[in-house]
This record gives structure tokens, C-alpha cells and sequence, in this order.
């Protein structure tokens, strides 16, 4: 072979090389990964390779429904709102049973309040009371569930106040704020209403009562009325919680107190000035009363007993003679640290409250001698000694037991 067919030899070979490298930029092999896209490929005269089509595609035969695979709530759950809300079943149904004279089921539903957004409590009382409502449909009854709203109180004058500033605020009315808050009222009540009608509850919605309602006020009156001439109403005086920057008296679920709030409380001793038979021998001892509110001690009027509970006359040499409650004797002991070489109290009498009722005491502040009373079953022995400081001016009990021993 000359030296020319060689040259043209190694050319072709060269030739036949760059080709091979072409189609594997083309063509990647298991691992590569090419970033031609198909429009350059169209671009160098490459071709999309075309789609086969699988033979077993018509054999395989799968259900086919019209339901939407998506939820699509934006669009859905107004349509199912408008559905329920035009078939008006509860209206259909409550007229139906009423012709055919079946038997009514009246739900008693406490209103919720009007003062804001519902939440998982509201819907968890409702749904549950749905329930009830749905049962008793299937069973043959007539239910006709009318909705209603709480719209007076503190909590609907509070949010108000909260919405306005300072300057309105020391300019308003009390007229203008009743205005303001029953405006406020409506609003929430239309928001309420139509999350739970959004939770599908089943009911008259359309009809609802408002405590604010003129006929509803009107029919409080009317039964107000008719509970005066049976008797069941007196007028008489009872402690309340007072909020000197409402001005208004508050409920007790009204009460809040601060995260670090800590009660102080006391022990204290009452001199006895007059004992009772059963306690006669013990006449210098002292009724030990416990409590967490030690600014209304001057306001105290009696000691109360649980006459059913077991008492105790213990002594020791640094407190002398206590009245306490046999069952809360050691836990005293233990609470006042008593000294390590006589760390317990030792028992002179047991008896019974009942026993202990009439005895008098004098008061540590004042020359005055109060009673020892007869208290109800508010008096255990989870705590203190057994026997309750009463200020009839501070609380509802001790103004009932006030009331009830005169």
C-alpha cells in the first residue's frame, strides 16, 4: 500500500471517529444525561421518536363516574349551602309532622353569646345537640329547633369599648353605648348563624330569637309577672363582685386573675368566751380557722361547722389548746412546724360539730363576741382546719349562712 491510500486510510478512520462521538451526544448511553431539548434536536435533523400504543389498553375495563376527584370547596360548598338553604327540609318536615299530630321534642338550648367568633367548643355543643335533634326527627317526632343568641351583658360592652379610642370613650352615653353594642350584637349574631348553618346544623334559621328582641324583653316580663303573683320572687341583698373600672357588678366566670397571682392565707385562733356543755372542760381553748382572704378577717361575723364532721381538742405547748377538725389535726401540725422532740398535737376530746354550735368566741380586733354556726356541706376536710371564717359581707356562702342563723 502507497503512501496515498494510506493518507486516505487514516482520514476515513479519523471521519468514521467524529461520527461515533456525534451520536453519543445524540444518543446518551445508561447514566448520561443529555440537556438537548426536542427542538434542537428538530433543529440538527433529529426526529421524535413516536408513541407506542399499548394492545392491552382496550382490555383493561375500569368503573368511570362523573364525581369530581377534586374537592374544589371554593366553588362546591357555596352550591351545597344554596342546595340545603332552597330545600328548606327542616320548614317541610316541622309542617308535615305538625299535620299528621305526632309527638313534639323540644331541645332547651342555651344560647351561645354574642361577643365574638365561634370556636371548636361552640361547634363541638352544637353538633352533639345536632345529633339529638336527628334522632328524634327518625323516630317520628316533630322538632322544630329554633336558634338563638344571648345579646345583653358585659362582655358585648367590653368588645365595643375595646373598638373605640380614648376620646370617645369619656364622651359616651350609656344610651349610645347600648346602641353601640346591640349594633355590635346583630353583626356577631349574623356571623354565628351562618357558621353554624356552614356546619350543617339543622334548624330554623331563618326565625331566630334575640334577647334583644322588643317581644322577647316583653315575654321576660310576662313570666317575670307571672312568678311575682305565685310568690316565687323576694327582694333581699347578696354580695357581689364589683369592677370599679366597669362600674358594673361581674358574674363569677367574669373573674380573671393574673398568671403570678398567689393568695396569702392565715391561720388565726379565737379566744372562746363562752363554751357549749360538750366543750365545757375545754373552755380556755381557741376555734382555729384558716383562710386565703385575710383582709375581710375585720368583717368577721361567725365561725361555720359541719355538724356531721368529727372535731378535736389538741393541745401543745406553743399553741395551747386548738378546735380542729380530728381528720386535719396532723396536717396543722405539720404546717406550723411544730418542734422536732414534739413535732404532733395531743388529742384531750373528739365530738361532733353539732357539738360546737353555739359556742361564741370573741373577735382578735374588736370587743365583739360572735357564734359559732351551723355551715352546710361546702365544709370538708381537704384543707385548712375544718372550721370556716365567715364574713357574711364577701362571699355567697358566708352570706347565706348569715342569713340563714340571722
Amino acid at each position: 500500500m502507497n503512501d496515498r491510500n494510506l493518507i486516505l486510510l487514516f482520514v476515513a478512520l479519523l471521519l468514521l471517529n467524529m461520527q461515533t462521538c456525534v451520536a453519543l451526544i445524540a444518543k446518551p448511553t445508561v447514566g448520561i444525561r443529555s440537556y438537548r431539548t426536542t427542538s434542537a434536536l428538530m433543529r440538527r435533523g433529529g426526529k421524535q421518536r413516536a408513541k407506542k400504543e399499548n394492545p392491552y389498553a382496550g382490555s383493561v375495563i375500569l368503573p368511570q363516574t362523573d364525581f369530581n376527584q377534586r374537592a374544589n370547596a371554593i366553588v362546591r360548598e357555596p352550591e351545597l349551602q344554596e342546595f340545603w338553604k332552597n330545600l328548606d327540609l327542616h320548614n317541610k318536615l316541622s309542617t308535615s309532622r305538625r299535620s299528621s299530630s305526632a309527638p313534639t321534642f323540644t331541645l332547651h338550648d342555651g344560647p351561645p353569646y354574642a361577643n365574638g367568633d365561634l370556636h371548636i367548643g361552640h361547634a363541638m355543643n352544637k353538633i352533639l345537640k345536632d345529633f339529638l335533634n336527628r334522632r328524634q326527627l327518625m323516630k317520628g317526632f316533630e322538632v322544630n329547633y329554633i336558634p338563638g343568641w344571648d345579646t345583653h351583658g358585659l362582655p358585648i360592652e367590653l368588645k365595643v369599648l375595646q373598638s373605640m379610642k380614648s376620646k370617645e370613650r369619656q364622651s359616651l352615653t350609656p344610651v349610645t353605648l347600648r346602641e353601640r353594642a346591640a349594633e355590635f350584637a346583630k353583626e356577631t349574631v349574623a356571623k354565628q348563624s351562618a357558621s353554624f348553618q356552614r356546619y350543617g346544623i339543622f334548624g330554623d334559621f331563618e326565625n331566630p330569637y334575640l334577647t334583644l328582641q322588643p317581644e322577647f324583653e316583653a315575654a321576660q316580663i310576662r313570666v317575670f309577672g307571672e312568678m311575682f303573683k305565685k310568690g316565687h320572687l323576694y327582694r333581699g341583698r347578696k354580695p357581689v363582685h364589683w369592677s370599679p373600672s366597669s362600674r358594673t357588678a361581674l358574674a363569677e366566670a367574669e373573674l380573671e386573675y393574673p398568671d403570678n397571682h398567689f393568695s396569702r392565707s392565715i391561720y388565726v385562733g379565737f379566744p372562746i368566751s363562752s363554751a357549749t356543755p360538750a366543750l365545757s372542760s375545754h373552755a380556755d381553748a381557741k376555734v382555729a380557722i384558716w383562710t386565703t382572704t385575710p383582709w375581710t378577717m375585720p368583717a368577721n361575723l361567725a365561725v361555720a361547722v359541719n355538724p356531721d364532721l368529727e372535731y378535736s381538742v389538741v393541745a401543745h405547748p406553743t399553741t395551747g389548746k386548738l378546735i380542729v377538725a380530728t381528720d386535719l389535726a396532723e396536717k396543722l401540725a405539720s404546717t406550723l412546724k411544730l418542734p422536732e422532740d414534739s413535732p404532733s398535737f395531743e388529742t384531750l376530746l373528739t365530738l361532733k360539730g353539732s357539738d360546737l354550735v353555739g359556742t361564741t368566741y370573741s373577735h382578735p380586733l374588736y370587743d365583739r363576741v360572735s357564734p359559732v354556726l351551723a355551715g352546710g356541706d361546702y365544709i370538708t376536710t381537704e384543707s385548712g382546719t375544718g372550721l370556716v371564717h365567715t364574713a357574711p359581707g364577701h362571699g355567697q356562702e358566708d352570706y347565706l349562712t348569715g342569713m340563714k342563723n340571722g
